[in-house]
């Protein structure tokens, strides 16, 4: 019994002096704060307010190069602990620990972002900047709007705010140039009455080169109604909207009835009741883009006169083979030597086509020979009226099939190729006279 009490004496001495030596560290200890940078630990400081002023130091030079608000993205918390050597801690001052702690914490910079159709394109360090940039790209088409006219943006562009790292701020001036950066896209433009290419050029903002350039196959001089043209028009990140409501005077077109009548010939037509065009007033909204108009939307339309229907009689009668339709074929197909107009100083007044001797001749249209003989440099010459204010001549017939007072139907032969009068080699010369005075042929054997 008296050995197991001095072991009893003797362990409760030893919890006494451990317990008194811990103490005594613990006293001798630095009480610090170890420091958790988004749950990774990154230093210990002797006080929350040591590290706080570090952070509060690195913000700041931060806002000073940038020129905007800066925020600590990190999540920052303090675990309290207790060193032996304060010489393991971070220090206020020490450009050491002050670029330990930049190199370990995340930054964001406040930024205003231009956001199109969901979809940031810049980001700017304060929202002036940002307003001024939208600005200047809707000045030049605020400026050139008509009275009235509402301008906008095509897409759906705001401004909001944003966070992100510093170096995404974008220098302002590059924004404003790669928004006003232009990219191609093809659009269609349907030919509508009266246009030409070049009006369609100067109404669209382009140059007909380029509409050709976006059309190779297009003939400039010859379009036609509801024809389809690509035309490259200019387009933005961010486009331009004009938009105007007009209230003007329309004409109505008016219809067109046919009535068959046994008086007239198959291919006759007479106006029985002549129509009118009424007159409406409308109210329609225009919109451009970029400057280009774009589509033109009616709101109200209200009739002021109403249009009155043409009646058109239409011919049932069979028709005599000879009469003219009033139109021409070709009299003969060959190589064009010789245009209509002025030729060797004096005026040509048809048009020769070269032809191997002996090739026939046809009638243009149906009508009566009028003249078939010799005439002076024509050589072997046929005339025929058409009955309709034209006359057609062929001349340096080698012989001639038809005579004077005989009725020809369109493509008849009246007679063979030759160089008989004035002519330096087989060919004919074809004329078309409107009411006695030539005009050019080719109008009319081009349709």
């Amino acid at each position: 019994m008296k050995i197991t009490f001095n072991k009893k004496i003797a362990i409760a001495v030893a919890a006494v002096v451990v317990t008194i030596v811990s103490v005594v560290l613990l006293i001798r200890s630095t009480k610090a704060y170890e420091v958790v940078l988004d749950d990774t630990p990154v230093g210990i400081v002797k006080s929350q307010a040591v590290f706080q002023n570090m952070v509060d130091d690195i913000v700041k030079d931060a806002q000073d190069e940038y020129g905007t608000e800066i925020l600590v993205a990190s999540s920052i918390t303090y675990k309290e602990v207790y060193l032996p050597d304060s010489k393991k801690m971070l220090k206020a001052g020490s450009e050491e620990s002050l670029d330990q702690v930049k190199n370990s914490i995340t930054l964001k910079a406040r930024a205003y972002a231009i956001n199109v159709d969901g979809t940031d394109v810049a980001y700017l360090k304060d929202l002036t900047t940002a307003e001024e940039i939208l600005r200047r790209i809707k000045e030049p088409y605020v400026n050139e709007a008509e009275s009235g006219a509402a301008v906008g943006f095509v897409e759906n562009v705001i401004i909001m705010q944003a966070q992100v790292s510093a170096d995404e701020l974008d220098d302002p001036e590059e924004v404003y140039s790669s928004l006003t950066q232009a990219t191609e896209e093809v659009k269609t433009y349907v030919v509508q009455k009266g246009d030409t290419v070049s009006e369609i050029a100067q109404k669209l903002g382009v140059s007909v080169k380029d509409i050709q350039k976006a059309n190779p196959d297009l003939n400039i001089d010859r379009i036609s109604i509801g024809q389809e043209l690509k035309l490259t028009v200019p387009r933005y990140a961010i486009n331009i909207q004009q938009s105007v409501v007009k209230s003007y005077e329309d004409v109505i077109p008016y219809d067109t009835e046919y009535e068959e009548t046994s008086a007239l010939y198959r291919g006759q037509t007479k106006v029985k009741v002549k129509g009118v065009e009424g007159k409406k007033q409308v109210k329609a909204q225009f919109i451009s883009v970029n400057g280009i108009p774009e589509e033109t939307r009616i709101i109200e339309e209200t009739e002021i006169t109403p249009a009155r229907t043409e009646v058109v009689l239409k011919g049932t009668k069979e028709r005599p083979r000879t009469m003219a339709y009033g139109e021409f074929i070709w009299p003969s197909r060959g190589t064009i030597t010789s245009r209509f107009g002025s030729r060797w100083g004096e005026q040509h007044s048809g048009i020769d086509i070269a032809v191997p001797k002996g090739t026939p001749n046809k009638a243009a249209d149906g009508g009566v020979v009028i003249f078939a003989g010799w005439k002076g440099n024509y050589g072997k010459l046929v005339i025929i009226d058409h009955e309709n204010g034209y006359t057609t001549y062929y001349g340096h017939n080698d012989t001639i099939k038809v005579k004077k007072g005989q009725r020809v139907a369109r493509g008849d032969v009246i007679g063979t190729a030759g160089e008989t009068g004035r002519a330096t080699g087989p060919h004919l010369h074809f004329e078309v006279r409107k009411n006695g005075v030539p005009v050019n042929p080719l109008p009319f054997l081009n349709k």
